[in-house]
């Protein structure tokens, strides 16, 4: 069975260190973002509309993301994991986060060897309406040995790309330590 803290605490270290100054940092007005991680409405807007970060654009318009941060050693990586099934034990029954996700982008990053970023901003309502009517085309994941058995289906970056649903790459390199 995986670590969840230890996880949730990994996810936090790399968008602290690599999303907040080198993604949020250049695309937020002013450096105007918050991360939902305490309180009662930050619980609300992360379980009920899978929001972890509201950045304010460029334009001042304010957009809600839903990110993913995964690592996965020597693994290549050219698809996504979307989550159909939060939970699937019995009498615990849960929808995934591409059921009740009201995000207007899906920031999904890799790790890569190096400890860079492969970050995959995705039109998140697009996202949906291209995959629902598609959803049995992919291939299932779990359900996973973790607390809820969480199961959901393995999509390719191509066949996004393919469904012209707007997608854009970032890379965001680890900064680098200098010796002492």
């Amino acid at each position: 069975m995986n670590d969840w803290l230890e996880d949730d605490k990994w996810q936090k270290e790399q968008r602290d260190v690599l999303l907040a100054p080198f993604f949020y940092g250049q695309h937020a007005r002013d450096g105007r973002y918050v991360f939902m991680d305490k309180g009662r409405l930050a619980t609300v807007l992360q379980k009920r509309f899978a929001v972890d970060t509201v950045m304010q654009c460029k334009s001042g318009a304010s957009v809600c993301i839903e990110e993913k941060i995964v690592r996965w050693k020597g693994k290549v990586y050219d698809a996504i994991c979307l989550e159909t099934h939060s939970c699937t034990k019995e009498g615990h029954e849960s929808d995934g986060w591409m059921v009740y996700g009201e995000a207007d982008y899906l920031l999904y990053c890799m790790q890569q060897a190096d400890g860079s970023l492969h970050a995959y901003l995705i039109d998140f309502p697009k996202l949906k309406e291209w995959f629902w009517p598609r959803v049995d085309s992919f291939a299932v994941f779990g359900p996973l040995k973790t607390l809820n058995a969480t199961k959901g289906r393995v999509v390719p970056l191509a066949d996004i790309h393919a469904g012209d649903v707007p997608i854009s790459k970032h890379i965001i390199c680890a900064p680098k330590v200098e010796a002492a």
